[in-house]
């Protein structure tokens, strides 16, 4: 019974990715097949310039050649044989909150293979190094790769983000998938290997997700600022001078992501800023992802918080009664006990019980009064 019940969950869950994928596709002014074919034909750099004005696309895509349409949709339905999601920067319901922060710089379309909601859920770390790293380094990548996916020796459970071109990368990643944990992988070129890669069927199968910005087909395209964006932390094994891993190290620090390094052996920057990691480094508090949270009216922790706010004082089982009948949440007792705690894979300490009733927990009553506002039914 109960793994039928985990089946009909894991369902549910394609379904709504599905729902949402098709609404953004009839919402958006212009189509996945229409952006994939501007980038086929070259138009980057006035792709880049739309970012910021959105109806300029529209007269773009009217003098197309119908066979880079062609070409385009060949692509697409190929990738969505293989079971590829494409998403574009226009899919406000789909695309990854945090690479808007990349402003113009950030991806056009992404494709990907796996569970999309890691880009929306718990802390992110990246663990990379010297593409020339040693043996010992790429051990020890390896190892934290398995703290963060575990949660043990002290350590945050933490999604681990790395790059499949990379021997630090991978090894953390390996690591992470070793203990159980989820990984995002990013790719540098299209899937056209993809469906053979041992580590991408092992990182999909898992319940983790692999991404690029590249079609099937595409050459190979830098993906060290798409890192730099999508993790909260930047562990660092060695760093040489014109490393890609530098590039990603200097990308975080634009981006004010927190940067440690293993070891003092980062070069061509300032280690102003950058720590070298104690025995045991302290974890950041989950419950700083309020202002996120604030910013995803679709994510399960936005609607449990905004159905919150709309009484005056409840209690716990009064809030999952609530949940429960407004269907949000699979499972509504453990989305707001995990709202209760730090340990574990929790999405972090929000609320605590007070006097039999709910309340948030002291650090952050003044910090939700002043967002109050963006909690909407």
């Amino acid at each position: 019974m109960k793994g039928y019940v985990s089946h009909l969950i894991t369902e549910n869950e394609k379904l709504e990715q599905e729902l949402t994928a098709d609404y953004d596709a009839a919402h958006a002014p212009v189509s996945h097949q229409q952006l994939l074919a501007l980038q086929l034909r070259g138009d980057i750099d006035e792709l880049s310039v739309c970012i910021h004005d959105c109806v300029s696309l529209v007269p773009m895509v009217k003098d197309l050649p119908a066979d880079l349409l062609e070409e385009a949709g060949r692509i697409l339905i190929r990738q969505q044989a293989m079971g590829i999601r494409t998403v574009s920067f226009l899919d406000e319901m789909s695309y990854p909150y945090r690479l808007n922060e990349l402003d113009i710089f950030r991806p056009i379309l992404l494709h990907g293979m796996g569970d999309w909601s890691l880009l929306d859920m718990q802390p992110s770390v990246s663990v990379t190094g010297s593409p020339q790293a040693s043996p010992q380094d790429v051990s020890i990548a390896h190892e934290w790769g398995k703290k963060y996916g575990s949660g043990y020796d002290g350590q945050e459970f933490c999604i681990v983000v790395g790059r499949l071109a990379n021997a630090c990368d991978v090894a953390a990643m390996e690591g992470c998938l070793d203990a159980d944990g989820h990984v995002i992988a990013i790719m540098e070129a299209g899937f056209d290997g993809a469906a053979t890669n041992a580590l991408c069927r092992r990182i999909v199968s898992e319940g983790g997700l692999v991404i690029s910005t590249q079609w099937i087909g595409a050459p190979l395209c830098p993906c060290e600022r798409l890192v730099a964006a999508l993790c909260e932390q930047i562990i660092v094994m060695e760093c040489q001078q014109q490393d890609e891993s530098m590039t990603v190290v200097k990308e975080a620090r634009k981006l004010g992501r927190e940067i440690h390094c293993v070891k003092p052996t980062v070069y061509d920057i300032s280690m102003e800023g950058i720590q070298v990691l104690p025995d045991k480094k302290t974890t950041v508090k989950k419950c700083e992802r309020i202002f996120e949270w604030a910013d995803k009216p679709y994510s399960i922790v936005y609607k449990i918080i905004t159905v919150y706010l709309q009484y005056e004082s409840i209690t716990c089982s009064g809030l999952i009664d609530k949940l429960k009948t407004l269907h949000i949440a699979t499972d509504p007792y453990g989305s707001v006990h995990s709202l209760m705690t730090d340990k574990g894979n929790s999405y972090g300490r929000v609320f605590m019980e007070e006097n039999g009733f709910l309340v948030f927990v002291p650090e952050l009553r003044e910090r939700i009064e002043v967002i109050r506002g963006k909690f909407r039914v």
